[in-house]
C-alpha cells in the first residue's frame, strides 16, 4: 500500500516525520491507520540457555552447544572469563565448543576451578543475542567404577572358544591395569595373566583353552593417575566334554531325473571335533534310464573325512546329490569327535521319472504400428531334458536344432502391415512335446508425415520481379516418398513442383519468378513410405513478393574506389614533372 494511501496527499512527508519524531522502543515501528496499528518487528537473534556445568577433572569430550537461529546471520565469539576464546563468521547453525582445551592450556591445577564461557551472536542489522554458562571442574576423588560381564555366563565346554570377560570402567584419569588368575590348577594359579598402562575405555580378555573340570578366579586391578584403585572379579568353571556332537535333521529330498542343485546340508558343531564319515545307501537304482551322459554314477562313501569348525557357534556340511541315476538312496552322516563322542541323522534322496513336457511361459500377444521398433517376443522354458526345438513363423521354419535348455527370444521390429503366428514346438529326451503359440500383429502407420520450419527464401530477379524458393523440414516413421509444394496467385488453380531433398530431412523447391506486389499461394504436401500411403499437408499459407535489389558494390564504396584512383593519378603526374 503506498503512503498516500495511508495518509492522504502528504504521506510520505508524514510517514518520514514520524519516523523522525518518534522514539524507537524494543525495535518496534507502528504505523497508525484507520482501522488499527500495523506493527512491524525486527526481530534480534535467539539463543538457548544450556545449563551450567560440573565435572571430574580429566574428563574428557565434555562441551557446551548453544541452539542459535536468525534469518540473516553475521558471525559470533565466545569468551572464557572475558576473554575471547573463538570467534568468527556465523552461518545460521548452532555453536559447539569443546572444554577439552581446559586441560591443554593447564587451566585446571587448581582445583575447584569455575569458568564463565558466554557466547554472542550477530546478524547483518547488528543486532544481537547473549549466554553464559558456568563450568565448574572439581577434583577427581572417585576411584575407578568397575562393572564385569562375560559372553558365556558362569562355565564352559571344555574345547570350546570364544569365550571372554569384559570389565566395563568409568574412570576420568586412567593409569594402569593387571589381570591375574587363581584356580585349583596348580600350574594355572596366581598367574599374571596381562598388565600395563591402561588409556580409557573397557578392558577385555579371553579365557579359551582352559583345563576341565577346574574353577578360574580372574582378578583386574585399576588405578588412576591420582592413586586411587579398584578390583573386579569373575568365577567360572570349565567342564569336560561329555556331550555328543550337534547335527541338524534337514528334510528328505525328492526331484526329478536331471535337475541342478539338489544337496543336503547339515548345521554341526561340536567342542572338540574330529572327523565325520557319509555313507550312501542304494535302495533301489536304474543305471538305463534317461541320458547317461549327464549322469556321474553312483554315490561314493565318504570316510573318516576330518571336521574342522570355523565358527564358535557351529558350521554347515554339504553335499551335492545332483546327476543321480534314477532310483532311491538314503545318506547317513556320523560326526565324531576327539573323545570318541558320535552323532548321525539319515536324508532320504528320491529321484524320480521325467513324467512331464517342457514347461512353456511366452510373453502376451503383441501389436505395433508399423515403423515403430524395440518390440520382441520371449518364452521362458523349465525342463531338465531337453532335446530339440522348432520355431516357425506362418508355418515357415526360422531355426531349429539341437536344445540344451536355453530360453528363446525374438525380435520381431521391421515387420510388414499384417498378421504373425510365431510357434515355439520343443522336445525333451523321452519325446515329450510342448508347444506355444504368440501373434504378433503390425497395423498400418496411422500417423501422417511432419512437416515444420517451413520458410521462404527471395532471391532477385529485376527491379519488378522476384525469385521464390520454399524450404521445410518433412520426417516420418516409415520414411519419405515424395514432396511436392502447391503455388500459385489463384489457389485454387494451383501449379505444383516436386521439392528436392538437401539431407538432414530438409527439402527445398523453387517456385519461379514472381512480380513484386503479387500474392503467392502454398502449401507443403508430403508422402509417407507406409502401407497406407500418408499423406500430410500444411494449411495454404500467402506471402507478398518484395522488391530486391540487385547485389553488389554501394555507392559508398564505389565512391571510394573513384577517389583512391583520382589521388594515384595526382600523385603519378606530380612525380613525373618533378623528376623531368
Amino acid at each position: 500500500m503506498s503512503p498516500s494511501k495511508f495518509f492522504g496527499k502528504h504521506g510520505a512527508v508524514l510517514l518520514l516525520l514520524s519516523i523522525l519524531v518518534v522514539p524507537s522502543v524494543a525495535n518496534t515501528l507502528t504505523v497508525g491507520t484507520n482501522n488499527g496499528d500495523d506493527i512491524f518487528v525486527l526481530a534480534a537473534p535467539t539463543i538457548s540457555s544450556p545449563a551450567d556445568l560440573s565435572f571430574e577433572n580429566g574428563s574428557m569430550g565434555e562441551t557446551i552447544t548453544w541452539n542459535v537461529t536468525d534469518s540473516d546471520p553475521r558471525n559470533y565469539s565466545v569468551t572464557r572469563d572475558g576473554d575471547v576464546y573463538e570467534e568468527g563468521s556465523w552461518d545460521g547453525s548452532n555453536i559447539t565448543i569443546s572444554l577439552d582445551h581446559l586441560y591443554e592450556e593447564n587451566l585446571t591445577h587448581s582445583l575447584p576451578v569455575t569458568f564463565v564461557f558466554e557466547c554472542t551472536v550477530f546478524n547483518m542489522d547488528n543486532e544481537s543475542a547473549s549466554d553464559s554458562v558456568n563450568v565448574e571442574v572439581i577434583a577427581d576423588e572417585t576411584a575407578p567404577q568397575v562393572a564385569v560381564s562375560s559372553n558365556f555366563g558362569d562355565q564352559y565346554e571344555q574345547g570350546s572358544w570364544g569365550h571372554r570377560i569384559t570389565w566395563e570402567v568409568n574412570e576420568t584419569n586412567p593409569d594402569f591395569y593387571n589381570i591375574t588368575r587363581q584356580s585349583n590348577w596348580a600350574s594355572d594359579n596366581f598367574t599374571t595373566i596381562e598388565s600395563g598402562s591402561w588409556e580409557e575405555g573397557n578392558i577385555s580378555v579371553s579365557v579359551d583353552g582352559l583345563n576341565a573340570t577346574h574353577w578360574y578366579y580372574y582378578i583386574l586391578f585399576v588405578n588412576d593417575t591420582l592413586g586411587q584403585n579398584s578390583t573386579s572379579s569373575f568365577n567360572f568353571t570349565v567342564n569336560p566334554d561329555l556331550t555328543d556332537p550337534v547335527i541338524s535333521s534337514p528334510d528328505d529330498i525328492s526331484y526329478e531325473f536331471g535337475a541342478p542343485g539338489a544337496k543336503i546340508t547339515w548345521d554341526v558343531y561340536d567342542s572338540n571335533p574330529e572327523s565325520y564319515t557319509l555313507t550312501v545307501h542304494i535302495v533301489d537304482i536304474n543305471m538305463a534310464y534317461g541320458n547317461l551322459s549327464n549322469v556321474f554314477g553312483p554315490p561314493a562313501n565318504l570316510t573318516d573325512q576330518e571336521w574342522v569348525i570355523d565358527d564358535p557357534k557351529g558350521d554347515e556340511l554339504s553335499f551335492s546329490v545332483s546327476n543321480l541315476h534314477l532310483g532311491n538312496y538314503t545318506y547317513n552322516l556320523t560326526l565324531y569327535d576327539i573323545y570318541g563322542q558320535n552323532s548321525s541323522d539319515v536324508v532320504n534322496v528320491s529321484v524320480y521319472e521325467d513324467v512331464r513336457a517342457p514347461v512353456i511361459n511366452a510373453t502376451d500377444d503383441l501389436e505395433y504400428e508399423e515403423g515403430y521398433t524395440g518390440y520382441g517376443i520371449n518364452w521362458t522354458i523349465d525342463e531338465n531334458n531337453p532335446r530339440s526345438f522348432n520355431l516357425t513363423r506362418n508355418d515357415t521354419i526360422l531355426d531349429n536344432g539341437t536344445w540344451i535348455g536355453q530360453n528363446f527370444s525374438l525380435d520381431v521390429d521391421g515387420l510388414d502391415v499384417g498378421h504373425y503366428v510365431y510357434n515355439l514346438t520343443l522336445t525333451d529326451y523321452f519325446n515329450q512335446t510342448s508347444f506355444e503359440v504368440i501373434l504378433v500383429t503390425v497395423i498400418p502407420d496411422a500417423h501422417d508425415p511432419s512437416i515444420t520450419q517451413v520458410r521462404t527464401l527471395f532471391a532477385y530477379s529485376s527491379p519488378t520481379a522476384t525469385n521464390l524458393s520454399i524450404q521445410a523440414y518433412v520426417w516420418d516413421l516409415n520414411n519419405i516418398t515424395s514432396v511436392r509444394v502447391e503455388f500459385g496467385l489463384d489457389r485454387d488453380n494451383p501449379e505444383n513442383d516436386t521439392m528436392e531433398l538437401q539431407g538432414d530431412n530438409l527439402y527445398w523447391g523453387h517456385l519461379g519468378e514472381f512480380k513484386v506486389g503479387d500474392t503467392v499461394w502454398y502449401r507443403i504436401v508430403a508422402t509417407d513410405n507406409s502401407s497406407v500411403s500418408n499423406e500430410g499437408s500444411t494449411e495454404w499459407r500467402s506471402v507478398e513478393i518484395e522488391s530486391m535489389r540487385r547485389e553488389g558494390l554501394s555507392p559508398v564504396i564505389w565512391g571510394s574506389i573513384l577517389g583512391l584512383g583520382i589521388l594515384s593519378m595526382l600523385v603519378v603526374v606530380l612525380i613525373y614533372f618533378r623528376t623531368r
